[in-house]
């Protein structure tokens, strides 16, 4: 009878000394821009090594997709200029929702902004093209389409600093009326008669087209998109008015304190927001289309959102990440040419892409910590 407590005494003892692993997110004391470089290096490593267990699993030889890729974006003619003529309005919608965050205001809004700054534009080229004297027509374009989604982003604004409600709904769903909005001027009042029924407007003159550098694509809107990145940084960290949105953004309390007038800057901020975003409905309209036609967004606005993330919302920074936004619709655009894969594939590609590096961005701020116990 008391050889049964031994092994029991045994098996405790076994249990014990058994050990267990911990995982955890611990808050980082510091953040540096070397340590921001290197979770973005190795995010992009990590989307290497993914990218070939993707093409491995759709039949495509991964170094030969690798070398097609580079060739194709880097190394030709209309690589770079397809490169460059996506930066354009990535610029500009990455650029519009990164001021509105400045201020902690979430403007998921741009789609509906680009849509809105196409239909005042076109607006104008529609009525007077031809009216007008050569350079104005051009000019006035631009300033309608910042008047254009500068309107329709001031009511999210509005609804924000009036009646507290959500930026983030109001915003969202303004995309889906602008985009009805302008299908029902295609298919109605706007369409080109001699277009077969295609829901498309007649194309512009000439001196309704921003110009182009030589015999590219590459147009006039890239150059402003640079101006306006500057002006915005100029404006957040040189100016009285940047302060203010800064300080609101960081501390609403301080701010009312201050004798800061919120409500007016919500709506100032948003309406601010939207006339970019409208710009890159001027750019893509007036650079690459000479004239308004449907589906004309490829989701530029909804991509400025993950352009603004990645710049951490910083004016600069959104070159950068324009610039990446840039090379991952090409190389999609490069996989279904080359290798004839079905488009849920390519957005199945980007989305890996963005998922690695958008996720990554938490360890800029947290590490991972193991702690070992006994059980």
């Amino acid at each position: 009878m008391q050889l049964f407590p031994a092994p029991q005494r045994a098996g405790n003892l076994l249990k014990a000394n058994s050990i267990s692993v911990q995982i955890f997110l611990e808050k980082r004391v510091n953040t540096s821009s070397r340590g921001r470089v290197l979770v973005l290096a190795s995010a992009l490593l990590l989307v290497l090594l993914i990218s070939w267990f993707f093409f491995l699993a759709v039949g495509i030889e991964p170094l030969a997709a690798y070398k097609i890729i580079g060739e194709e974006i880097f190394l030709t003619k209309y690589g770079w200029q397809d490169l460059l003529v996506k930066m354009t309005p990535l610029m500009f919608t990455g650029l519009a929702v990164a001021l509105a965050a400045q201020m902690r205001l979430w403007n998921i809004g741009a789609e509906g902004q680009f849509h809105m700054g196409t239909f005042a534009m076109t607006w104008v080229a529609l009525h007077y093209d031809g009216q007008l004297p050569d350079g104005m027509l051009i000019v006035i374009m631009f300033i309608m389409a910042m008047i254009g989604g500068g309107l329709w982003g001031s009511i999210p604004g509005c609804l924000k600093a009036r009646f507290g409600v959500n930026e983030i709904i109001t915003s969202l769903l303004l995309n889906y009326v602008a985009a009805a909005w302008i299908d029902h001027l295609l298919f109605g009042a706007w369409r080109d008669p001699g277009s077969n029924n295609f829901p498309i407007t007649k194309e512009f003159s000439e001196a309704a087209q921003l110009p182009a550098f030589g015999n590219t694509s590459i147009h006039a809107g890239l150059i402003l998109a640079v101006i306006f990145v500057v002006i915005v940084a100029w404006i957040l960290w040189k100016t009285q008015l940047g302060f203010k949105i800064r300080l609101t953004g960081d501390n609403p309390d301080a701010a009312r304190y201050a004798g800061v007038n919120i409500r007016t800057l919500t709506i100032l901020v948003f309406a601010a927001s939207g006339a970019i975003a409208g710009l890159a409905g001027f750019s893509e309209v007036a650079g690459i289309h000479y004239r308004l036609q449907q589906n004309i967004s490829i989701g530029y606005g909804y991509t400025g959102i993950i352009v603004a993330w990645l710049a951490r919302n910083h004016p600069l920074g959104i070159v950068l990440s324009a610039f990446f936004m840039s090379i991952v619709f090409v190389s999609a655009e490069v996989l279904q040419i080359e290798y004839g894969l079905p488009i849920s594939m390519v957005y199945l590609y980007q989305g890996i892409i963005l998922f690695t590096v958008l996720g990554s961005d938490i360890f800029t701020e947290y590490r991972l910590r193991f702690t070992r116990f006994l059980l």
